[in-house]
């Protein structure tokens, strides 16, 4: 790494027991306890079955692709409670040692203050909240990002091992979803640009990032003639006051969230909004003081920062997200874009890198005689838990986890609709995707069935907010809202291609289509509709065609051959580096 922007030393121990600390503090209870915290988006099932969606080739937006085929694939080896616990351990660890190594020239209590802040804020605390761990893991690995692109502005030039680790870190980002990966090409393509990168390495910038999001920009494109336009959707994830200070002071504060019903009860205080307020200030000031022993990292940060409070504070003036939702009626794939709080994540870099250097400036001031400052520095790094006691403990116990029922398993295991040309399945109420099942003290998550059970299962995605409604993207799946409503729903759903209905109970009242129930327990009832008739009708609910599917699993070849590639260059430097060394040993011998 370059002198200005980490210690020479590798990692250090005491930073892997603070990240450790941590780590316990913010999960408790999922780590201590086997099972799954379910909230919001954030579903693990035992045993994910294969489905085309996980790589883009059902047709519907590709919010989580390459991301559900990793889970998937590690589901495959270790049981899904279990693939939870380590994405979500090693996501915290990996960021708080990212960025100590950032600040790693600086004091203990200051690198700690940097981990604490960086893990331990408003952010991470809501995108949790609604179960957005992709993008959290995401947001973790930019530390290491920024480090792997400053190094690709040193001099005499980056190397070829430089060059792919940075490809790795890129992939790694674009796997978590599709935002974290336009992150991952904004803050390293504004490092380059600032540290005056060499143009070979913009152009092998340009070409890892299309390459690497490869995976997602494929299906999304393929799937424009399945999308339908989504109205609103733009002001209805905007940015939002969490206090009486407004939209702004919470954005400046890494808070800002959508979903008021997520936000902790603290942020809702204006004069705790007023002391984060003061601690971004501290930070930024902090910041600013550094950049001449640390040019081209603290431009670099303050680029960044200033952007993502503008991208994620703009759609909420009127006019902006106005023209933000006339513009997703003509490009339906542009709704990935919304939710522009989520972009917010790289502002915490700014604030992580000036705390540290304004408590490392207090604890060098503790000489013999003038110990408060010791006392100050402490003070200073512990603000963000002060301001935010509600992360403690699995966000004070609502990532407790809990079992799927019984009966889940057992109708997994006999279910009748695992084969794709036997019928879809389509899951009861239909009545947006999201659940409060007994089971999981009636938390709002996504239903789980389409990853608990095999084969094509349907749920609505449409958006119940308040009393505003965002209409389903996916055709598709406005035919079976459509045939739900008709008079012979069961003959309209078989005229679709679906011969199953499963009832999720306890979750409303539906109007079941008539046909054979097969299964009718305390939690599901599954009902057969009768086979589908051989018509083109089933094409409506079917995924693109196989030329498009060539087309998104040829991407996906591609992007995954390249991260390999680029990790075979990392373990070859490694070994020969090891070599070498050992050579050197031997010759002074």
């Amino acid at each position: 790494m370059t002198a200005e922007t980490s210690h020479p030393e590798g990692l250090r121990p005491v930073d892997l027991i603070g990240a450790a600390v941590l780590a316990v503090a913010m999960l408790g209870p999922v780590l201590f306890h086997r099972g799954y915290a379910l909230r919001g988006d954030m579903i693990f099932t035992p045993d994910q079955p294969w489905k085309d969606a996980w790589l883009g080739l059902d047709g519907a937006v590709p919010r989580f692709v390459p991301g559900d085929a990793i889970v998937w694939l590690l589901s495959q080896m270790v049981s899904g409670d279990l693939v939870q616990k380590m994405v979500l351990v090693g996501a915290l660890l990996a960021g708080a040692l990212g960025i100590a190594r950032l600040v790693g020239n600086l004091s203990g209590v200051a690198r700690f203050a940097a981990m604490l802040v960086y893990l331990w804020n408003p952010w991470v605390f809501e995108r949790l909240s609604i179960g957005q761990w992709p993008m959290v893991v995401g947001y973790l690995l930019l530390p290491w990002l920024l480090l792997a692109s400053l190094q690709l502005t040193g001099s005499p030039g980056p190397t070829r091992r430089d060059g792919a680790v940075f490809f790795v870190l890129m992939g790694l980002s674009a796997a978590c979803a599709p935002a974290a990966g336009l992150l991952a090409c904004a803050l390293s393509g504004v490092v380059l640009v600032v540290g005056g990168a060499r143009s070979t390495v913009f152009l092998g910038w340009a070409a890892t990032g299309l390459l690497v999001n490869l995976p997602w920009i494929v299906p999304s494109l393929v799937a424009t003639e399945s999308l339908t336009a989504t109205d609103g959707q733009f002001t209805a994830f905007a940015a939002k006051g969490e206090s009486p200070l407004g939209t702004l002071a919470s954005v400046l504060t890494l808070g800002g969230i959508w979903k008021t019903s997520v936000v902790p009860q603290e942020r809702t205080v204006p004069v705790v909004v007023l002391l984060s307020l003061a601690l971004t200030l501290v930070a930024v000031w902090s910041t600013w003081r550094s950049r001449h022993t640390s040019p081209v990292l603290v431009r670099s940060l303050l680029v960044v920062g200033a952007a993502a409070v503008l991208v994620a504070a703009l759609p909420s003036v009127g006019p902006v997200a106005d023209a933000l939702d006339t513009a997703g009626l003509h490009l339906p794939s542009l709704g990935l874009l919304r939710d522009s709080q989520r972009y917010l994540g790289p502002a915490a870099l700014v604030i992580a890198f000036g705390l540290a250097h304004a408590v490392h400036a207090l604890r060098v001031r503790a000489v013999p005689g003038r110990e408060a400052f010791v006392i100050a520095a402490g003070a200073l790094a512990m603000v963000p838990v002060a301001a935010l006691p509600s992360m403690a403990w699995g966000l004070s116990g609502d990532l407790e986890p809990v079992r799927y029922p019984q009966e889940w398993t057992e109708v997994a295991e006999s279910w009748p609709a695992a084969d794709p040309d036997d019928g879809a399945v389509v899951v009861l109420p239909w009545h947006g995707g999201y659940r409060g099942f007994e089971w999981n003290a009636l938390r709002a998550m996504l239903d789980p069935a389409p990853r608990f059970f095999p084969g094509e299962v349907l749920i609505d995605d449409r958006h119940f907010l308040g009393s505003a409604v965002l209409d389903s993207e996916d055709d598709r799946l406005a035919g079976v809202a459509a045939a739900l409503e008709s008079p012979d729903p069961a003959g309209e759903l078989r005229a679709l291609g679906v011969r199953w209905v499963l009832v999720e109970k306890h979750n409303g009242h539906p109007m079941v289509p008539r046909g054979n129930v097969v299964h009718d327990g305390e939690w599901l009832r599954l009902v057969d509709l009768g086979a589908p008739p051989a018509s083109d009708g089933r094409r409506s609910v079917e995924g693109p065609g196989s030329a498009r599917r060539t087309v998104v699993i040829a991407a996906v070849t591609l992007a995954a051959a390249s991260w390999f590639a680029a990790i075979c260059v990392i373990l070859g430097s490694g070994m020969y580096r090891v070599r070498h060394k050992r050579e050197m040993v031997r010759e002074e011998l």
